[in-house]
């Protein structure tokens, strides 16, 4: 539940658009539910990356940027793993910045 609320509070402090954003969850090593098309993804952990690599067609996944963070365990545990976090954060908030999104 830490790990959900510390996730809520991150993006909501990225802005209305990155508060908006649509999430996620990856089961089995699988994207569960529909994908939307987006110019970045932000993922935690390489799972999560993996699953998105292989879900997504090619075209989308030539043209978005994907963005790794840690694992919310480890953001929750690391100061390192934190400082990713917020530099991820930075990145996506540029692409969408970028983009008008």
């Amino acid at each position: 539940m830490r790990e959900l609320d510390l996730l809520g509070r991150a993006l909501s402090s990225g802005g209305a658009a990155l508060a908006r954003a649509a999430r996620l969850s990856v089961s089995g090593g699988q994207i569960v539910g529909a994908i939307p098309e987006a110019r970045a993804y932000l993922v935690f952990g390489e799972a999560q990356a993996h699953a998105l690599g292989r879900s997504l067609p090619a075209a989308v996944l030539h043209q978005a940027q994907i963005v790794l963070a840690d694992e919310p365990a480890q953001v929750l545990s690391r100061a390192d793993a934190k400082r990713r976090l917020w530099s991820a954060l930075r990145s996506v908030r540029r692409v969408l910045a970028s983009t008008g999104s």
